[in-house]
């Protein structure tokens, strides 16, 4: 089958499974907890919040399910919880299911899969820029399938399990073991990216429901000024622009050339766990604001709140550390001043959700804790980047000047948002902008969120703590920025300032140009975009050998694909075997760094030297590879004598052949 048809059909499938497994039981919580108003809302808004409690909630839930019974008992148990609401969520579909919100539906759908499948021209296969980090979605989703939690390691085999936030996966998991041979890990992650897109839309409605600052403006006017802010990004554009002249080259992601803030849409086909954790995070803070702002809740409504956010929490641990980081910073503030005020049963509250998390996320904090071995912290200070001044002036002076410039650092990662925010604050007093808890718990987060992405960093390959615990910040300004624009604006029709518009148009642009560069990469002439987009025929013949694979060998059975590249990414996108060593960035999931280090230095010579079988069965033996996938690239390919082909292949086609270990002859080196 066509790779492109085959993936088309493998995310529409994923999107709907993520009805009966996302929101159907996202909306049968809202209806048993009654949080967040949720039996009094719109249909349309129901169904938003819906699969934003799906998204928020349902990760703590499936991980203690699949724990205790296993993947197909999660799945089973997660449409059962859902059943009874099955005819609301039909009612609310047919109040709310509109042309326009059909179109809106299709449209983002046709983005996420532009995003993340295979183009297959029956001859070579295109790839998106994506599968950076789509390798390590698709691996993490099918080892729970296969494994359980906690999940093995699918960049190095190992006998101790990955020490990874696994939150997201899980739902990932129960859409793959659901669609069968229809859905694979890659297509379960693109179907699960487009109900957090949704989910978004779910919080943003509540934020600004809570906070009370959009209550006179026409709920049409509202979601008007919403739909034109989420595509709009930074202003990397102009960076984009300038290291044009510079470089002779073009950057096909823009965000790299800064600390990166990726816009919504980016964030959403990249990294939806992260904005899943922003989104529990959230969910958690607002079900207890809710409660706070009234003068006497009564218990069921307490009980309903403390239970929500105790396990939204939990799933914003198992979702993204870092996010997590931010909310807990922004809710230790929030406690400390509801006990200057002296509340002390709101205040009560929050500490018993936050008491309680931690003992719902246990199973899934002390297996990262029992199977990383990274050594060293995990985060340490550092002033946040900022782009244009890399190379301009050494280390000491360099980090000053990164303190005075990180405003306009961050006003070029939030671009019309961090306008828009400005706006506000000059249009909406700050008692009215505070009036309710969610108004407050907006700076709060924005504060924490930003405070920690400009002085702190990760120390575990890239700076995930500065990339993603910005989303906080993302979510308050953004919402501030509605705030704005609904206040300028006369009657239903939108007003938008000269500055926001500019800055909105560049927004635009920014967002515009990376979902370009997601496919004309290979044209950017930068050498590292060079070796990712490789050779586009062998690449084809992987994906099918990889197939025929997970068709025809035994699934413990260790496939070991060259290592040599910098990034290696066939096994983990389209095999369902383990690997040996995935690429010099296996110990992401918390492989000991030597032990990475030690297996290359192993196993890389037997791709890229000419050993002689003795010898190259010896090495796989020693690392418990099982076959080889080896490549028309590989070094031992062009020699006719070589162990390549002077041994017997179970899987030969012109580009790729695969041979199992115990049956390595001798060949000439």
């Amino acid at each position: 089958m066509n790779g492109t048809f085959s993936d088309a059909c493998g995310v529409a499938v994923a999107t709907l499974l993520g009805i009966p497994l996302v929101l159907v039981p996202g909306y049968a919580l809202g209806g048993l907890t009654g949080i967040l108003g949720f039996r009094s809302l719109a249909p349309g808004d129901r169904l938003l919040c819906g699969a934003l409690l799906g998204i928020g909630l349902l990760p703590a839930l499936d991980s203690l399910l699949i724990q205790a019974g296993g993947v197909p008992v999660a799945a089973l148990a997660t449409g059962a919880l859902g059943l009874a609401a099955l005819r609301p969520v039909a009612r609310s579909l047919r109040a709310s299911l509109d042309r326009a919100a059909l179109a809106l539906a299709l449209l983002w759908l046709g983005v996420v899969a532009y995003a993340l499948i295979d183009v297959d021209t029956g001859t070579a296969l295109y790839r998106p820029v994506t599968i950076i980090d789509l390798v390590k979605h698709a691996a993490l989703t099918r080892a729970i399938v296969e494994h359980g939690l906690p999940p093995v390691d699918p960049f190095f085999a190992r006998p101790e399990r990955a020490g990874y936030y696994y939150g997201f996966y899980t739902l990932t998991a129960l859409v793959d073991w659901a669609g069968g041979r229809l859905v694979d890990g890659r297509t379960a992650f693109a179907g699960l990216a487009f109900w957090t897109g949704l989910a978004l839309l779910g919080l943003i409605d509540r934020l600004l429901a809570a906070t009370g600052l959009v209550a006179d403006a026409a709920p049409r006017l509202v979601r008007r000024a919403v739909l034109l802010l989420l595509p709009a990004g930074s202003l990397d554009i102009l960076l984009v622009l300038a290291d044009r002249t510079t470089s002779g080259t073009w950057l096909p992601v823009p965000e790299w050339l800064n600390e990166q803030v990726l816009n919504w849409p980016a964030s959403l086909v990249w990294v939806p766990h992260h904005v899943a954790g922003a989104l529990a995070g959230w969910l958690g803070l607002l079900a207890l604001a809710e409660v706070a702002d009234r003068t006497r809740p009564d218990r069921r409504a307490e009980a309903a709140a403390i239970g929500v956010a105790a396990l939204a929490f939990a799933a914003c641990a198992g979702l993204s550390v870092w996010v997590c980081l931010g909310t807990a910073s922004a809710a230790g503030a929030w406690m400390v001043l509801l006990g200057l005020e002296r509340r002390w049963r709101a205040a009560a509250r929050l500490a018993v959700a936050g008491l309680l998390s931690p003992a719902l996320a246990a199973p899934y904090l002390l297996s990262v804790l029992a199977n990383r071995t990274d050594g060293g912290a995990p985060i340490r200070f550092s002033i946040r980047r900022f782009g244009p001044l890399d190379g301009l002036v050494d280390a000491p002076a360099l980090s000053a000047l990164r303190l005075i410039l990180l405003p306009l650092n961050y006003y070029t990662a939030l671009g019309v948002c961090a306008a828009g925010a400005l706006l506000f604050w000059r249009l909406v007093p700050r008692r009215e902008a505070h009036g309710r808890e969610a108004g407050r718990l907006l700076t709060l987060c924005a504060a924490a969120s930003l405070l920690l992405g400009g002085f702190l960093r990760s120390a575990i390959l890239n700076n995930d703590l500065g990339a993603r615990v910005v989303l906080l910040a993302q979510v308050a300004t953004l919402v501030w920025t509605v705030v704005a624009l609904t206040r300028l604006s006369e009657a239903r029709r939108l007003r938008i300032p000269g500055l926001l518009a500019a800055l909105l148009i560049l927004g635009y642009a920014t967002t515009l140009y990376g979902f370009v560069g997601m496919r004309a990469y290979p044209a950017s002439d930068r050498p590292a975009f060079a070796r990712l987009a490789g050779r586009p025929d062998i690449d084809r013949a992987l994906r099918a050998a990889y197939a025929w694979a997970g068709t025809h060998l035994p699934r413990d059975l260790v496939l070991q694909q060259s290592p040599v590249p910098h990034r290696v990414f066939d096994f983990g996108l389209y095999g369902l075997q383990p690997t040996g060593v995935a690429d010099a960035e296996a110990r992401l999931f918390g492989a000991p760094p030597d032990a990475v280090a030690s297996r290359l230095a192993d196993v890389a010579p037997v791709f890229r030297d000419r050993l002689d079988g003795a010898e190259v069965r010896r090495r796989a033996e020693a690392a418990g590879i099982g076959a080889l996938v080896v490549t028309a690239q590989d070094a031992p390919w062009s020699s006719p004598d070589s162990w390549v082909w002077r041994s017997p292949a179970v899987y030969a086609d012109p580009l790729v052949r695969i041979l199992r270990v115990q049956d390595l002859r001798g060949g000439s080196p």
